[in-house]
């Protein structure tokens, strides 16, 4: 086995808190260990549409399902991979800059993941929050990223 192999495939879903579940100064929280393969996004409600949470939860599933992206075992060789995510967050974006029926739009750059999401959809505090845990989880983490059309065999160099 190639020491880049993904073990198994990551499911991540989005929800709204219950009452008491996030502290009252925050309005998100990403649940799930290093080793999870079950990762929980809950969010306050009010800070983001139903509609949103959907969107964005079935299109992560679709990237970690195709390996577009894939956590890695921290070794040497993948400590520096040349895919490796170092940057990730949310930005909010007018609403005429997301396809009419979308709520999210995935962007990637080397180094750097992005989710434009559609004015209205999120607050600007959720946002923020947001993109503080997913840049502590890239950096903490061994995350890489494959476009489309790119080999997405998980234990391929």
């Amino acid at each position: 086995m190639s020491n880049q192999s993904n073990q198994s495939v990551i499911e991540t879903w989005y929800r709204f808190a219950e009452p008491g579940e996030l502290p009252p100064d925050r309005v998100v929280d990403i649940v799930g260990s290093k080793d999870s393969l079950l990762v929980q996004v809950i969010v306050r409600p009010g800070h983001a549409t139903a509609d949103l949470l959907k969107d964005i939860g079935e299109q992560q599933r679709s990237a970690f399902r195709t390996g577009q992206w894939t956590r890695l075992e921290p070794t040497p060789e993948n400590l520096v991979h040349p895919r490796r995510v170092f940057d990730a967050n949310w930005e909010l974006t007018p609403a005429h800059k997301i396809p009419k029926g979308v709520h999210c739009v995935s962007i990637e750059r080397i180094g750097r993941h992005s989710w434009l999401v559609r004015e209205g959809d999120a607050t600007p505090q959720l946002v923020a929050e947001i993109s503080v845990l997913l840049r502590c989880m890239v950096r903490a983490e061994v995350w890489i990223q494959r476009g489309a059309g790119e080999d997405t065999d998980p234990s391929a160099n």
